[in-house]
């Protein structure tokens, strides 16, 4: 396990048609199809969210004029709760900043990745499924088998277990193989002993080292003792992968991952994938045929 010091403010995201605003450690970065606009904290003369709708909010970002940036503002329109989080975030920073010297002006960048999407690839692909699920009990309705079409339904369910199993396979798996492809080993140097939620949120002695990536940057790489009295190694080596974000890792855990995890979790997708498949278009082909 690794993990990189961060300060400054949650990193929230608020979605759109045509934005998305994020908080991170510099201001708040306001992407548009065709622009990022990066705002720091100190521009920021006031963000309200006020009600456009029964459940929608418009969120608004104003700037000061002295920091050059649009001078209507900025606004999005989504959801209350993202909105209320997001203001009283944004505005919690801001109030700690010391209020002295020059107002570090708005940037605007033009895009030069894949324009942004309303939705997340998750969002996007629970809304096909849907679709799918609806006109599936639409097409067992035609053939006149009621019950079926209601029973039918519960493939929704089914289905978008299969997806989310899917998807951690391929979150587990990708990383993994990445550091015995693409790995390069460092020598990380031990720090502390310190308790520590694992993934099951249970506290855990670990051990904590520190290793200097490729780029000169330090990192923390914590992993779980043997014993809670066992002497930690001076030094020990992980395995880093130049070019992406992923953690260091060790050599055995990526393999294990690989041997033992991703094994057990191939079988859960054919068990769960079975109801899937029988629900859902199952019902609709046994009607039809």
């Amino acid at each position: 396990m690794t993990t990189a010091e961060q300060s400054g403010p949650p990193t929230l995201i608020v979605r759109s048609s045509n934005a998305v605003a994020r908080l991170t450690a510099e201001g708040v970065v306001w992407e548009e199809r065709a622009t990022f606009t990066h705002i720091p904290y100190r521009a920021v003369v006031d963000i309200t969210a006020e009600a456009v709708g029964a459940r929608r909010f418009r969120l608004r970002v104003e700037v000061a004029d002295r920091a050059h940036g649009r001078p209507g503002g900025y606004e999005l329109v989504c959801g209350a709760r993202a909105a209320r989080t997001f203001a009283r975030a944004l505005l919690a920073h801001r109030a700690v900043l010391p209020a002295i010297g020059a107002i570090p002006p708005v940037t605007t960048e033009r895009r030069t990745s894949a324009p942004l999407s309303r939705y997340t690839r998750g969002e996007l692909g629970l809304r096909v499924l849907l679709v799918a699920v609806v006109l599936n009990f639409l097409a067992v309705v035609a053939t006149g088998r009621y019950l079926a079409a209601f029973l039918s339904c519960f493939g929704f369910f089914a289905w978008w277990a299969c997806a989310d199993l899917a998807a951690h396979i391929v979150s587990l798996a990708r990383p993994a193989w990445a550091s015995i492809a693409r790995g390069v080993q460092v020598e990380a140097h031990y720090v502390t002993s310190e308790m520590r939620p694992g993934i099951s949120g249970r506290m855990w002695h670990m051990w904590v080292y520190e290793y200097t990536d490729l780029d000169g940057g330090v990192h923390e790489y914590a992993t779980g003792s043997s014993a809670r009295n066992a002497q930690p190694p001076r030094t020990t080596t992980v395995t880093i992968v130049p070019g992406t974000k992923d953690g260091a890792r060790s050599r055995a855990d990526a393999v294990l991952t690989l041997l033992i995890a991703l094994p057990a979790l191939l079988l859960g997708l054919v068990i769960v994938s079975v109801p899937a498949l029988v629900a859902m278009p199952g019902v609709l082909l046994l009607g039809l045929g």
